[in-house]
């Protein structure tokens, strides 16, 4: 373990002291670094480089960061989503010998054939071809090692963790830190193939009557935790789109059955597929969709599934208030700024109703929704930012086939559909909605019973806009350089009066005095570029940026 960590802390030190530098976390001297966007690129693609070669357990990770806009700058999540979950092969024989070590038997006599060559090598698993009673199957086989690798990874991560915790307990690391809890979880259930096996057995319960998707059939007798058994089905990846244009298959169709398939996932089954990306979503010759891979899934509860399904139609509806409430929902992290987020749902909304919005468009308004993400104090809920990975997902598959695709447009209708059956499940009885009115008055008396009791014992306290913390920050900052090189200098001359008592040497005591004068005066000439009205400042750099981002909406 102590090598390992090593490792981890030289590949990771320097990004770490980097993102510090540019915030100005741990130095007294100089403002926040101001770094151009190329840099950001070229540190951007250091990282992902770094990060692919650490292994399994940061890929995987990385994966779900790539998602988070409130953690990192678009550069990083556009760099950090390009890295795929992919190895090269290990020997065959490895492999044999770890489906031999779970069934004790030699692996003849288990399957008719077994494939030399993998048909798929990810950081976790193996797929390899095999025939099982004259059926084709594909066999997925647990690396071997890689139980250990990623728990030591875990426990690096997590000593990491809460070492930042402690010396720069940021908002930013704080949810970092839930992350890297929850994936620890997730990660041990997905090396877990007899938990896969059954998740693959509920899928197939809840799309039983849908004929527009195959669930691979599971061999439940070849199953253990290390080696996983499922029909094999031919298929196209569904990002290949002039491979399935030319067997003649409807892309428009096969975007809308994806969209009811993840929408029925959500709103109605609580039972979500959370590794959406085109490895493991392909379409045969008849247009039917083929999902693999269930490993990764997540239960949404009844009282959140619910909450989804009026948040989705809150924004069907365009009810913003509606729409934020629904956001805000999740009980962990600090409140949301229902503001800025409204703010953005709006301008997202209303540039989306256009007829036609080009590529250049729509991704300048991912980078706008992305920055407020990012700059501002958002606590992203875990099971919305899956959500965002399947989106993403439909709408690149989308702007491949059409590039003036517009997937809250085009989709809006297809959820629509679905709302009635997603409330009906269970019904709402007259009597316990009074009920939750009533306990939502009472929610609210405790509400102001505490904001009266903090006043009156003077622990109060009232949020800033992210704009004026920013304008108080760069003030204190000021003011606190100023005082540090006045105390420098003020030392300086007092040192250089004690030597010259002692040694009598006029050259030191001119020397002295000249370098604190000199000091005193750089004090007084540092820039105050940090002390301006922020009102103005903000209603400037808005205007600024709706005129030059956004010309068309005004």
């Amino acid at each position: 373990m102590i090598i390992r960590s090593l490792i981890v802390f030289f590949n990771l030190l320097p990004f770490v002291l980097s993102f510090l530098r540019d915030q100005r976390k741990f130095i007294f001297f100089g403002s926040s670094l101001i770094v151009t966007k190329a840099a950001h690129l070229k540190r951007a693609k250091k990282l992902t480089a770094k990060i692919a070669h650490l292994g399994p357990t940061f890929i995987k990770l990385t994966q779900i960061l790539s998602s988070r806009a409130d953690l990192l700058p678009e550069i990083y999540l556009n760099q950090l989503s390009t890295l795929q979950d992919k190895v090269p092969p290990l020997e065959t024989k490895k492999i044999i010998k770890v489906v031999e070590n779970e069934f004790n038997k030699p692996i003849g006599e288990i399957f008719e054939k077994f494939s030399d060559e993998s048909i798929a090598a990810a950081s976790l698993g193996q797929v390899h071809r095999a025939t099982f009673k004259g059926e084709d199957v594909v066999v997925k086989v647990l690396r071997p090692g890689v139980e250990e690798l990623i728990s030591v990874d875990i426990s690096i991560l997590m000593i990491i963790i809460n070492f930042l915790l402690r010396v720069f307990p940021t908002h930013e690391i704080n949810i970092l830190s839930t992350i890297v809890r929850e994936f620890s979880k997730i990660i041990k259930e997905e090396m877990n193939f007899s938990r896969e096996a059954e998740n693959v057995l509920r899928f197939q319960k809840n799309f039983a009557g849908n004929e527009n998707i195959i669930i691979p059939d599971v061999y439940m007798e070849l199953n253990t935790k290390r080696v996983l058994v499922l029909k094999y089905y031919k298929g196209i990846k569904i990002d290949q789109i002039e491979e399935l244009t030319r067997i003649n298959l409807d892309i428009k169709k096969i975007l809308e059955n994806l969209i009811i398939i993840y929408s029925q996932q959500v709103l109605i089954d609580g039972f979500f597929h959370a590794d959406p990306h085109p490895g493991n979503i392909f379409v045969n010759q008849e247009g039917k969709i083929i999902l693999l891979d269930f490993g990764m899934v997540i239960t949404i509860d009844e009282e959140t599934k619910r909450e989804l399904v009026k948040t989705a139609i809150a924004g069907a509806n365009r009810n913003f208030d509606g729409l934020m409430e629904g956001l805000s929902m999740h009980p962990s992290g600090p409140e949301i700024n229902l503001t800025v987020l409204k703010d953005a749902a709006e301008m997202m909304m209303n540039i989306f109703d256009k007829k036609k919005i080009s590529k250049k468009r729509i991704k300048e308004l991912s980078n706008e929704i992305f920055n407020t993400f990012y700059h501002f104090p958002l606590n992203l809920p875990s099971n919305l930012v899956y959500l965002f990975k399947t989106a993403i997902l439909i709408e690149g598959i989308g702007m491949k086939y059409d590039p003036d695709f517009n997937g809250i447009k085009d989709g809006t209708p297809i959820v629509k559909k679905m709302f009635g059956k997603a409330l009906k499940e269970p019904p709402v009885e007259i009597m316990d909605f009074v009920f939750s009115k009533f306990r939502d008055l009472y929610k609210l008396t405790q509400n102001l019973e505490k904001v009266m009791r903090l006043a009156g014992r003077e622990q109060f306290r009232v949020r800033l806009h992210p704009v004026d913390i920013a304008w108080l920050e760069g003030i204190f900052s000021y003011m606190f350089r100023r005082v540090l090189v006045s105390i420098t200098a003020t030392s300086i001359a007092l040192v250089g009066a004690i030597l010259y008592l002692r040694i009598e040497s006029i050259w030191l005591l001119l020397i002295s005095f000249g370098l604190a004068g000199f000091l005193l005066l750089v004090t007084f000439a540092l820039p105050a570029r940090r002390v301006f009205n922020p009102a103005e400042w903000h209603r400037k750099r808005v205007e600024r940026d709706i005129e030059e981002k956004f010309p068309f909406v005004s």
